[in-house]
């Protein structure tokens, strides 16, 4: 919990945080990896607002060819922070308790959020061979690709090669 009292109070124009994130078990394709925060939380003028970026240090297994390798995109970490809500549907703001938030809370559901819900281990990730399972990044495989639709077999006969 970050206490926000000398914040409210007007002691102190902003408050600088560090959250560690050790486990992020809650990443699905995550072999397996940590994350961590910092930033700071300012007042202007009755607005408290939350700034910092995420670093991220996943081992993720890609989605197309299977390769783990490590995730380390930043992630932005903004949020409105308010002690009571005016509207119940207001979603852009963080409700503070006793003068206080959860950093840990507000980083894993940042966390949820903003990372991609398939890794890559490059924009240009050819994949698996459909047929022998061969990384296609490594090389190209020996199978031959030309999908023949079985029904034209009959056809194939009747005019040859």
């Amino acid at each position: 919990m970050l206490d926000l009292k000398k914040l409210l109070d007007g002691s102190l124009s902003s408050i600088e945080f560090s959250v560690d994130v050790p486990e992020c078990d809650f990443v699905d394709e995550a072999v397996n990896g940590s994350a961590s925060a910092s930033g700071k939380v300012t007042n202007h003028s009755g607005v408290i607002l939350l700034e910092g970026e995420i670093k991220t240090n996943l081992t993720v297994e890609c989605a197309r060819c299977g390769s783990e390798f490590i995730y380390s995109e930043p992630i932005p970490l903004t949020a409105k922070i308010t002690d009571k809500l005016a509207n119940e549907d207001e979603e852009e703001f963080i409700l503070m308790t006793d003068s206080a938030i959860d950093v840990d809370e507000l980083v894993r559901s940042a966390l949820i959020l903003e990372l991609p819900s398939k890794y890559l281990c490059r924009e240009d990730c050819k994949g698996l061979c459909p047929k022998c399972g061969k990384n296609l990044n490594e090389g190209l495989c020996s199978c031959d690709t030309t999908d023949r639709d079985p029904r034209w077999d009959v056809l194939k006969d009747f005019f040859g090669d």
